[in-house]
């Protein structure tokens, strides 16, 4: 009863941020939808970029389709509500498998506190996006290894490689499969001082596992390569140390995010710190996989949810040996607040939290508006021809407006030349070269998100377009602008919709 009552606390906080507004549509969901459904329509995995009137036939490795399939048949059956609801299953069934297995890790005083911290920075990453399996097959990873470690059912292994073959269709994180598993084979050999066949042929069914996915060598050694081709900045690959920096271009910081990146690097002190207790080398399962998520989360700010989920049960078996050894040194008076002080601490950040979720309004059930009003407009003013948009953008342009018009750019670097992004850069800065691409592909309108852009470079080209007799600004909503090239084409548009602005 004392831990269901306990168990209450986690539940209830990470219930509350499930309710965050879902950014996804700001980022990558449209255009993930629109791969899902044309992956079901035709049956096939498209290998090239298919939505890009730039670069149509340039090579790409889909390696989400399984995930864009599954969200494209719930979105079809359920609405995007639907998808939000199927969001919060995954969360928290991943966070009920890692929270019953600390429970016999640690002490359900130290259990609910990192369970606390942690969700703070899985936060981070709540949503709609193909990683949420990649979440889902981590609880389950670790959930099935501590299972046959008590009961040594091998079919709880066995399992594995076939959830690696989904996992590697699904997200790229599937090479967290193989990592969690090495650790486990690890710890067995250490702790048994023998080799087990068995384990070893698991192992190697998982690494061969990985090689079935439309792209074959090519999908497995992804998660190497993923970045070779990559010619525009991605913030979130970022470390996190540098997304404060004057430098950065970071559009969304908010104390909130400020929060969970100081917190985490709080938590990697002292899991470095944690390294020194020898236990926890003979822990070497959960000890490597804390490794591991910290090491990605201090290279990649997208990395640090990894660590909130990996680098749990380690704090816990940690701070639960501690406090038993410190139950032998130290006045249990002292102990205790020493304990009060941690519940002050997280209190703290728990606190400041749920104070930003207030403060910048994103408590609500549903997502962040994106370029949806623009795209109802696109089609009711029934703009035709080729667009030119910008990065951020581009994505929910292709979920609105494919397979009736192709985008410039979409939000998939390795899915373009990395030369392209000079182009795209070029395309803002120097008024001959933006006409003559605009010749070169026949570009009809522009398309703009004003807010998530970086200023620098894309204020100049829209005050220029504002002076242009050859642009027409026919909608804005102060997020999206939208223009169409003053020509016949064009004509009913500029009558009807024409907005009038004071030119120099």
């Amino acid at each position: 009863m004392k831990k269901l009552l306990f168990a209450i606390i986690p539940l209830s906080y990470l219930v509350i941020l499930l309710f965050q507004t879902d950014l996804a549509m700001l980022a990558d969901l449209g255009r993930h939808l629109k791969l899902g459904e044309v992956v079901v329509n035709c049956f096939c995995v498209p290998q090239t970029n298919l939505f890009s009137y730039t670069n149509p036939n340039f090579p790409i490795i889909n390696h989400e389709w399984l995930a864009e399939v599954i969200f494209y048949l719930v979105t079809a059956t359920f609405g995007l509500n639907g998808l939000l609801i199927f969001k919060m299953i995954i969360i928290i069934t991943t966070a009920s498998l890692l929270y019953f297995v600390a429970l016999k890790k640690g002490s359900l005083f130290w259990v609910t506190i990192f369970s606390l911290v942690s969700i703070t920075l899985f936060s981070m990453r709540f949503s709609v996006l193909p990683e949420l399996f990649s979440y889902l097959f981590i609880g389950i990873f670790i959930f099935f290894i501590e299972k046959y470690k008590k009961s040594k059912k091998l079919y709880l292994l066995m399992l594995l490689p076939v959830l690696e073959i989904l996992w590697v269709n699904m997200h790229i994180y599937f090479i967290l499969g193989i990592t969690i598993y090495g650790f486990f084979f690890l710890e067995n050999i250490i702790k048994h001082k023998t080799f087990d066949k068995k384990l070893l042929l698991i192992g190697l069914l998982l690494v061969i596992s990985t090689l079935i996915n439309p792209s074959f060598i090519q999908g497995a050694l992804l998660p190497f390569t993923f970045s070779a081709n990559y010619g525009f900045s991605v913030e979130e690959n970022n470390s996190p140390l540098k997304i404060f920096e004057p430098t950065s271009t970071n559009s969304n910081i908010a104390y909130t995010l400020v929060l969970q990146v100081v917190t985490f690097e709080l938590l990697i002190v002292l899991f470095i710190l944690t390294l020194f207790i020898k236990k926890q080398w003979r822990e070497m399962f959960y000890t490597g996989n804390g490794i591991t998520a910290a090491f990605l989360g201090l290279k990649f700010t997208r990395c640090i949810s990894l660590f909130g989920l990996l680098g749990f049960i380690p704090l816990v078996q940690a701070c639960t040996y501690l406090e038993e050894k410190l139950k032998n040194h130290v006045d249990l008076s002292m102990l205790q607040i020493l304990k009060s002080a941690v519940v002050l601490c997280v209190a703290f950040i728990v606190g400041i939290h749920l104070k930003g979720l207030v403060d910048y309004k994103i408590l609500h059930f549903g997502f962040m508006p994106s370029t949806e009003n623009a795209a109802t407009f696109i089609k009711q003013a029934d703009v035709k021809g080729r667009i030119f948009n910008n990065y951020i953008i581009g994505n929910y342009l292709v979920y609105a407006l494919y397979p009736k018009e192709e985008v410039y750019v979409d939000a998939r670097p390795e899915a373009y030349p990395a030369s392209f992004f000079d182009d795209y850069w070029k395309m803002m800065a120097d008024e001959q070269f933006f006409n003559s691409q605009v010749e070169k592909y026949n570009i009809n309108a522009v398309v703009f998100n004003v807010a998530f852009e970086d200023q620098a470079k894309s204020r100049p080209f829209l005050i220029r377009l504002l002076d242009s007799k050859d642009w027409i600004p026919v909608y804005g909503d102060g997020t999206v602008t939208v223009f169409v090239r003053n020509n016949k084409v064009n004509k009913k548009v500029i009558e009807k919709y024409r907005i009038n602005v004071q030119r120099n």
